[in-house]
């Protein structure tokens, strides 16, 4: 393969972030539990309640500042935060953030994002909460989407066993994929389940799977260095010999309702050779929580047959 872009920062966006005029934000989303700081091909998105609260894009050697204004459109079509054009420095953003919060919980009350909502619950509670160590995956990145491979996931990160031996050994991590659904209504249709087996069995097939190890394997170290994987403080690399997993997490599914269970089955009778190339489980929780636990995820064929 030729050389492709990734997720991921050049050394001087890494170096201000740890220690330059970028600083300040990553101390700001490390200590506000709301915010998640996600890598993209040399910029990042800062996101609050699965929205993008602010994107940083390098150019040359400043930075660019960008805050969506939709979020801040009352129904009058008026501004009711700051004006933005008015900020130069990362610190006037900063301390705008409670306003923008604010604005972006007016937008949501309207406009319900419960999906992206929940991603990001689910890498908090798995990366960096108080029991994150405990927990047997990571996420190094929510919304992901690559054009140069073709590939779109909800989420993407790896399984790290949380047994002391496997914790030693920084070769052991395993590639996982997943998917999230809120409700039964969005197992169908033109996203549904049927589509998402269709869409990962052409990409496990091809040549640019690859890229994705060593993009996922590049976020999450870059992670690490800049303190948001918690306790983990080592750098990973990805075990290619074992079968990745593409996990799907079904929030506030209807136990009654056939409808999941129905596009399971008529999407293993589409793609009836997709289980040869990736293990795809099902994620229950641990009681009630986010934590993603290997002893939760139930193959396919055994949740089906439940």
């Amino acid at each position: 393969m030729g050389c492709f872009r990734m997720r991921k920062l050049n050394d001087k966006f890494i170096t201000n972030l740890q220690a330059g005029e970028l600083n300040c934000l990553l101390r700001t989303v490390k200590s506000d539990d709301t915010l998640c700081l996600e890598l993209r091909d040399n910029y990042i998105n800062v996101y609050y309640r699965g929205g993008n609260l602010l994107t940083i894009k390098q150019e040359g050697d400043r930075y660019i500042f960008y805050f969506d204004k939709h979020y801040c459109i009352n129904n009058e079509g008026m501004w009711r935060s700051p004006d933005l054009a008015s900020f130069t420095r990362i610190e006037d953003y900063i301390s705008a953030f409670p306003l923008l919060k604010r604005e972006m919980d007016h937008w949501f009350s309207k406009n319900q994002k419960l999906e992206r909502e929940f991603q990001q619950l689910i890498l908090r509670e798995n990366n960096c909460s108080t029991i994150a160590n405990d927990t047997d995956y990571f996420i190094s990145d929510i919304e992901y989407a690559n054009q140069e491979n073709k590939s779109r996931f909800d989420m993407v990160g790896i399984k790290w066993s949380s047994t002391a031996a496997a914790r030693k050994n920084v070769e052991a991590p395993s590639l996982a994929l997943f998917e999230l659904k809120y409700g039964d209504s969005a197992m169908t249709g033109a996203a549904g389940i049927v589509k998402h087996f269709i869409d990962i069995e052409k990409f496990v097939n091809s040549e640019k799977m690859i890229s994705l190890y060593s993009e996922v394997t590049e976020q999450f170290n870059q992670k690490v260095s800049l303190g948001l994987m918690g306790s983990i403080d080592r750098k990973i690399k990805i075990d290619q010999s074992k079968k990745p997993e593409f996990i799907i997490i079904c929030v506030n599914h209807k136990p009654a309702s056939s409808t999941m269970k129905r596009e399971l089955r008529m999407a293993l009778e589409t793609c009836p050779n997709l289980l040869n190339k990736i293990d795809i489980k099902m994620a229950e929780s641990s009681l009630m929580g986010y934590g993603l636990y290997e002893s939760c995820m139930l193959p396919l064929f055994e949740y089906i047959n439940l």
